[in-house]
């Protein structure tokens, strides 16, 4: 048996650690609450003439700029919180005030330098920084920190490429999403959806990636930014593509892109025999793209055995008017009883109390 003499020895060791995370704790929140306030301090007096500044006007402004600029570095480094922050808020002239700053200063330069810093957090906030400036000559350093050991810099060089990056970074965002050291989808998605038109060219070469992550988010990118001209190579992806995720991107995709080229691929996709869920995706899609001739296909659906199935191609009748809406009536009408006529009076139930809600929303604003 162990004796009390050990079991006491055991509690008072748990409760010195206790005590030594508490202090430590403390202890940091009392450093980091210093730090602060001495940063406010030192920053205080020129405050004032940062908001000047934002409201500033020609030669004004230019003085503003001027005296800005020749600040010590012990101020600026305090001031640059701020003006980080001020970035991601202000836009117009304020914007341009505020990135004129930082190129006077130099700023643009010294943060490109502590891209290679040792700390992650001098990266990751130089990464911040020029991705906000959208200073376009960074884009060839952030494409390496996609690589780096610290995954809060990743993120950083990733929504700064969004902003600063153009079609020569893509393939580097797309490899980013793989391997130990890899980038979430969706803030590689956020990225490449924010390089604009001149990279699509860039993305849909992703659609031949070997990797099925990597083609499944250039589909995701192609479809959210309606890329129309690359309908036939998706439809081709939902067809072919041997990973049921990219499939399913694609069936979402082509609902979103609303092109003719679509329509066979995804009635192909909701047939029986095909995965559970590209069928719903699909049946979904099917309604998204609001083609009239997908009708009698989605009312078949009704019944299907698999009620995930049958409740979205439901939903999606709605999405195609008065032809939809005539199909979920009459299965409404079977007395049968069959699985078909209950989902069809669901949806139509669900659809006559949202519109109930909105008219009362209607009357209220009134």
């Amino acid at each position: 048996m162990i004796s009390a003499g050990l079991v006491r020895g055991a509690l008072l060791g748990l409760l010195a650690v206790v005590m030594a995370l508490s202090l430590l704790i403390v202890g940091n929140r009392l450093v980091r609450s210093h730090r602060e306030r001495r940063r406010e301090r030192i920053a205080a007096p020129v405050r004032g003439s940062l908001l000047e500044l934002l409201c500033a006007e020609g030669d004004e402004q230019t003085e503003l700029l001027n005296r800005l600029a020749e600040i010590d570095r012990r101020t600026w480094t305090a001031l640059e919180p701020t003006l980080t922050a001020l970035l991601g808020k202000v836009a117009g002239g304020a914007r341009t005030a505020l990135i004129r700053l930082y190129e006077l200063r130099g700023a643009a330069v010294d943060a490109v330098a502590d891209l290679s810093s040792r700390s992650a957090a001098r990266r990751g906030r130089a990464a911040q920084v020029l991705g906000q400036l959208s200073h376009l000559p960074a884009a060839p350093s952030l494409c390496r920190l996609l690589a780096d050991h610290d995954p809060e810099v990743r993120l950083a060089a990733t929504r700064a490429l969004g902003r600063c990056g153009g079609p020569e970074a893509v393939p580097h965002l797309l490899e980013s999403l793989h391997g130990p050291r890899a980038v979430p989808p969706a803030a590689v998605i956020r990225a490449l959806v924010s390089l604009g038109p001149e990279a699509q060219r860039s993305v849909a070469a992703g659609l031949e990636h070997p990797q099925p992550l990597a083609r499944a988010v250039a589909i995701e990118v192609l479809g959210a930014t309606g890329v129309v001209s690359r309908t036939s190579e998706i439809a081709r992806a939902l067809r072919e593509d041997p990973q049921i995720e990219v499939r399913v991107k694609a069936a979402r995709a082509l609902g979103r892109l609303g092109m003719p080229e679509g329509l066979e691929p995804l009635l192909a996709a909701v047939r029986p025999g095909q995965p559970v869920a590209l069928r719903m995706v699909g049946a979904g899609a099917l309604g998204t793209l609001g083609a009239v001739a997908a009708t009698g296909p989605l009312a078949e659906l009704l019944g299907d055995p698999d009620r995930h199935v049958a409740a979205t191609a439901a939903r999606a009748l709605l999405q195609l008017g008065p032809e939809g809406r005539a199909e979920l009536h009459e299965a409404a009408d079977d007395r049968s009883g069959g699985p078909a006529a209950a989902q069809a009076r669901a949806v139509l139930a669900e659809s006559a109390v949202g519109a109930a809600r909105h008219d009362v929303r209607a009357e209220v604003a009134l």
